[in-house]
């Protein structure tokens, strides 16, 4: 009779288990849009502005380290490459990578013009991660343009480690453009840095 007690008892908990996750996730997911929704319509609207490039450059700055992992983007595009660099080697990557972000991405948020976002759904695999989908909608009525958001949460707050458009993952594409120069260059991330130095200056080598 205990033991019939005992396997009742577990089942009881399991079925709560299982019938609590799937409102949990989608509360996660519902945030995560939300979060997106949000993020992304500011962007547009305070990153279009016509602006003095260096307060463009500053904006996109504030919003990239609020709201990108990027310490986890930073090594993730590196790959391989991480484990063998010096930890000078990291940090100097780390500090020319964001700045390199800055400067390409915030340039492309000055083209944008009338745009919005639309949260089209999400998905939500584990409690600590969540995927975004949406479109944004362009005003001469073009076809929308497809973007995924990737989060993760942690100290619950949620912080974007990829973003996908129309089936390209930003920082797949990233991580392959870098092994790339750090191939043509010797192989290691010191030469890397140096390339991406260079282009933050405005030169650029031969073997970039």
């Amino acid at each position: 009779m205990a033991s019939r007690r005992a396997l009742l008892g577990f089942a009881a908990v399991l079925a709560a288990s299982l019938s609590i996750a799937p409102v949990a996730q989608a509360a996660q997911s519902k945030e995560a849009e939300t979060f997106i929704g949000n993020l992304a319509n500011e962007a547009l609207k305070d990153l279009s502005d016509k602006l003095p490039e260096p307060e463009l450059e500053k904006r996109f700055k504030a919003l990239l380290d609020k709201n990108f992992d990027m310490a986890r983007i930073s090594r993730f595009v590196l790959g391989r490459y991480w484990v063998t660099a010096s930890d000078k080697e990291k940090q100097d990557f780390q500090n020319l990578f964001e700045a390199y972000v800055v400067r390409a991405y915030s340039i492309r948020f000055s083209e944008y013009s009338g745009e919005t976002v639309k949260v089209t759904g999400s998905r939500s695999d584990t409690p600590d991660n969540a995927v975004v989908m949406s479109d944004i909608l362009q005003p001469d009525n073009a076809p929308p343009v497809k973007v995924e958001w990737v989060l993760r949460k942690s100290d619950n707050a949620f912080r974007i480690a990829d973003v996908s458009v129309d089936g390209v993952s930003m920082v797949l594409t990233q991580k392959q453009e870098f092994a790339a120069v750090i191939e043509r260059n010797g192989g290691g991330v010191a030469s890397l840095n140096r390339a991406i130095q260079d282009k933050l200056n405005g030169t650029t080598t031969a073997q970039q």
